[in-house]
């Protein structure tokens, strides 16, 4: 009797994920993790989307200007709560605190109706990696899906880094011309 062989099919390996940069913004993430693609990336516009059974999901990113003082993440956070509340049929789930590569990170979680559909939305408040500014990445997908989407945010933001803009090697490049 000949023993017969067990073929495995492996998995087949995903390639690398790219780095995307986004110089308007002064972010890039260093690689982007599964299950996003890039969506959108041009000027402020950052927007990567999740595929998903119900629909994909969609991870956009903000940053103000430089900030004087100092940012209260707690307060960003905290003050969403009014803003779910005040959707159609909003609700506010809460919010927590994340450890970041960027530092001490704050989310805020709800759902309301935008056309008469339900969506749940995560937002997470950060320091930006180069500057005295606000970095806000809002998830938006289908409801019942946070600890999921949490999980899958919690990867993007540990590749976010700053691009480290140099206001000076703009000037130089402007005085060569």
């Amino acid at each position: 009797m000949v023993p017969l062989a067990v073929c495995v099919a492996s998995e087949p390996e995903l390639p690398p994920t790219p780095r995307v940069e986004n110089s308007a913004l002064g972010i890039a993430i260093a690689a982007v993790p599964p299950p996003f693609v890039v969506g959108v990336n041009e000027g402020s516009v950052l927007e990567l989307q999740a595929p998903g059974e119900p629909g994909d999901a969609r991870l956009f990113f903000e940053t103000t200007g430089e900030m004087s003082g100092g940012i209260n993440l707690v307060a960003e956070a905290e003050g969403m709560r009014d803003w779910f509340e005040q959707q159609p049929e909003g609700q506010y789930f809460g919010n927590l605190e994340l450890g970041t590569p960027l530092g001490p990170a704050f989310t805020s979680r709800g759902s309301y109706a935008v056309d008469g559909v339900m969506v749940e939305e995560i937002r997470v408040f950060a320091i930006h990696p180069e500057s005295n500014r606000l970095l806000r990445l809002t998830y938006r997908y289908a409801p019942g899906e946070g600890k999921e989407r949490l999980q899958q945010l919690a990867e993007v933001l540990g590749e976010v880094e700053g691009l480290y803009y140099d206001p000076q090697d703009a000037s130089s490049a402007e005085s060569d011309s």
